[in-house]
């Protein structure tokens, strides 16, 4: 696969498992920058909830409609 730099015109090539390794590069940095600031400490479920009370109520029924859908299809 080839692609071409916007910003140059060069082609460049590009394998499909450079761009995966590429991307597990991305998701490895995300998980080390996430753990090393404590994100997730601080990004909690409870805390969107409170920001966020319409938006949540909306999942829950959602979730409640998807369940009883699901349980209605076996």
């Amino acid at each position: 696969m080839s692609t071409t730099d916007n910003s140059s015109n060069i082609k460049t090539s590009t394998t499909p498992a450079s761009t995966e390794n590429e991307l597990d590069d991305l998701v490895s940095q995300l998980r080390q920058t996430i753990n090393k600031t404590g994100w997730l400490a601080q990004n909690t479920s409870a805390k969107w909830e409170a920001e966020n009370p319409d938006l949540a109520k909306q999942w829950r029924e959602a979730i409640k409609t998807s369940a009883t859908s699901d349980s209605t299809e076996q």
